[in-house]
């Protein structure tokens, strides 16, 4: 009979990664706020979501309208990591509150924190698979060259190169906003 107590205990306990790339969406709560406290606020729930090894994230690019992310997660999907990226999106709205916008028809002096969640209420995100083979390519620090000019590759390009919260700054040899293990 063998002995099952020679067995290393690591092959039981090692978790599985999965990779997972989408699209989020940026839903109604960031007409609320201004642009670049929208686009912090979420790299700062991103940098807490690494240091608490819920997500590793191989590349990020954070636009007006979108997150797109490419990660991997101990999650089979990616809705669980996603939902706790929003509880700290929303903890994160809580305790570094910033003057609503208002239309210029709204007087408002004082902004408490009812007006704060009913501007985050619901989900926050709308996921969508990520479909962009240059996209994710160029975001996890790959080059793509291909033997014809591209315009849409090109564009995708110049528009990554100095776009400030995106991890090609961090392939590139910068510090981005959202820091890697």
């Amino acid at each position: 009979m063998k002995k099952i107590a020679n067995l290393t205990p690591d092959l039981v306990t090692k978790k599985h990664l999965y990779d997972h790339k989408a699209e989020l969406e940026i839903g109604e709560w960031k007409k609320h706020f201004d642009f670049n406290y929208v686009n912090t606020i979420i790299a700062m729930a991103l940098n807490h979501c690494i240091k608490k090894h819920e997500l590793i994230v191989n590349g990020y690019l954070i636009t007006k309208d979108n997150l797109y992310l490419i990660a991997k997660t101990h999650e089979k999907s990616i809705h669980a990591a996603i939902e706790k990226l929003e509880i700290h999106i929303t903890f994160l709205l809580k305790i570094n509150p910033q003057q609503l916008k208002m239309n210029k028809y709204e007087m408002a002096f004082v902004v408490d924190d009812e007006d704060v969640f009913y501007a985050v209420r619901g989900s926050l995100f709308k996921i969508h698979p990520l479909n962009n083979n240059y996209l994710t390519a160029l975001l996890t620090g790959e080059k793509v060259t291909l033997p014809y000019f591209n315009p849409e590759l090109e564009n995708l390009k110049s528009m990554l190169k100095n776009h400030p919260f995106c991890s090609v700054i961090d392939y590139s040899g910068a510090v981005g906003p959202v820091q890697f293990l």
